[in-house]
């Protein structure tokens, strides 16, 4: 959800993390996923591209031509080796540019306290942010303008436009933020090889349509007797998978009307969306009878083998498979099925600039950006060490997709040189990385989004408990609550 997760053409073969790292509630990903999300962070750090970074004002310019920008994602003491890594790898940033300095804090973005902290003057340079976040933040002005820093970085037309594009002001084009390949993600369907194959499937040809997914879903059930396809309804989850179902059946969340957002997500696309869920779980019986669950009880079901299909990234591979016994031969991966809209939901971390810092400050923390999070992401040699570096632990999956940060060109050397040490079976994902790359990538709500998600989790569970339940009603109901959200938060 922070989606709460990026990211296309062909995607990344690698590893890493599909999410943005931060909780849903309240902020951008459910809790669930920090445990992992910090297990991705440790892991990055120790192949030179870990944790997410931000820079501060710190001490400034100096007035003697350098400048010092302050850095979040410094990894407890509890993790010396990736504390060491992370430190390692600001000398040799600072080595590269001799007229920055770097400090290291273990600050991270908090829904609860990151507007007080901007507003406050308290934000760091750089703040690393969900997704949910930079068109707020644009709007008020409290980001700045890096158009001509990236401009001036040789990669830039190579980056995947579909990254820039949420972080850019509507009105002038200018980009505000980066979203890096290492948190970008977008929404596809998870599923069993193993029970299509049972059901009589073919595991290499997912569904692409929900027709598709409700027939799927009726032959795993009808043939296995597991659930089909399992929905998340809890913590914010609900409302994430129904937007991305929306998006899919050509319809959006908020629209703006008289220069502010509304709500928008009454309309059909999304009680068809509500209608197929109902149908599957009263009609064809396809969905089990536990329908309250978070996104952890679903990768649990997944790991033991209960569940034929449901809605994630690839990466949702990494804690089936470490955390809840999983079987990496039996996990497929597709695109998200379509219903009319060819789009897809993008989730990810991204990077902007306070509006405080001076035009020295937001060169050097642009520099720190590229370094720390891009530059395995386009040059061969850094790809290479990120990856042999975390071969070192076998317990990490690499080359598990997400979405590609550059043009194909550059994503084939650096699928190329990473090749070596990639451990998952590329064939399982196919069918994302080719459908996903067809796809539009849009961005979660930009007006607080997990208040949307909040007002339609209930939606979700109802129709999934209630036989008799009126999704439309039940729009509408949600509709009124979310349209005094977002007048909130204009």
């Amino acid at each position: 959800m922070n989606a709460h997760r990026t990211p296309s053409a062909p995607e990344r073969q690698f590893g890493g993390s599909a999410y943005p790292l931060y909780p849903r509630d309240g902020g951008s990903k459910p809790k669930q996923r920090n445990s992992f999300a910090r297990a991705v962070v440790v892991a990055m750090a120790c192949a030179l591209t870990s944790s997410l970074a931000a820079c501060s004002s710190g001490d400034g310019d100096r007035g003697d031509g350098k400048v010092t920008i302050t850095v979040q994602g410094l990894p407890p003491k509890s993790a010396p080796a990736a504390r060491k890594s992370f430190q390692t790898q600001i000398a040799a940033f600072e080595k590269a540019n001799p007229a920055i300095t770097v400090k290291a804090t273990d600050a991270a973005w908090d829904a609860q306290t990151f507007a007080a902290k901007l507003a406050g003057g308290n934000a760091e340079t750089v703040i690393t942010v969900p997704l949910t976040e930079p068109q707020g933040l644009i709007a008020r002005r409290q980001v700045k303008d890096l158009t001509s820093d990236l401009k001036s970085w040789p990669q830039y037309n190579e980056y995947n436009p579909k990254l820039l594009t949420p972080n850019k002001d509507a009105a002038t084009g200018k980009v505000y933020g980066l979203t890096a390949p290492v948190g970008a993600y977008s929404v596809g369907l998870v599923y069993n090889r193993s029970l299509f194959a049972k059901a009589g499937l073919d595991p290499d040809k997912p569904p692409t349509t929900w027709e598709e997914v409700r027939r799927a879903a009726k032959a795993v059930h009808d043939k296995t007797g597991k659930a089909g396809y399992a929905e998340t309804t809890t913590n914010n989850t609900g409302g994430w998978h129904l937007t991305s179902q929306t998006y899919s059946r050509g319809g959006t969340m908020e629209k703006k009307q008289d220069g502010k957002y509304v709500p928008a997500f009454t309309g059909q696309p999304t009680r068809d969306a509500l209608r197929l869920l109902h149908d599957m779980r009263f009609v064809d019986n396809s969905m089990g009878t536990n329908q309250l669950q978070n996104q952890q009880d679903v990768w649990r079901r997944f790991g033991a083998g209960e569940v034929g299909m449901f809605l994630d990234g690839p990466s949702a591979v990494t804690p089936i498979v470490q955390q809840y016994g999983g079987t990496l031969k039996d996990f497929g991966a597709a695109a998200l099925p379509q219903g009319g809209g060819n789009a897809t939901q993008l989730g990810g971390s991204v990077f902007m600039v306070n509006a405080r810092a001076t035009q020295a400050q937001t060169a050097a923390a642009v520099k720190w950006i590229l370094f720390k999070y891009v530059k395995p992401y386009y040059d061969p040699k850094a790809a290479a060490e990120q990856a042999k570096a975390l071969s070192a632990d076998p317990k990490n999956l690499i080359g598990v997709p997400e979405v590609a940060g550059f043009s194909d060109d550059v994503q084939k050397k650096v699928a190329a040189a990473r090749k070596p040490y990639v451990n998952v079976p590329q064939g399982n994902f196919r069918p994302y990385t080719e459908g996903n790359a067809k796809l539009k990538l849009l961005p979660e709500p930009p007006v607080a989004a997990q208040k949307v998600y909040a007002a339609l989790d209930p939606v979700v569970q109802a129709v999934l408990t209630k036989k008799d339940a009126d999704p439309a009603a039940l729009l509408d109901k949600a509709a009124q609550q979310v349209a005094a959200d977002l007048e909130r938060g204009q």
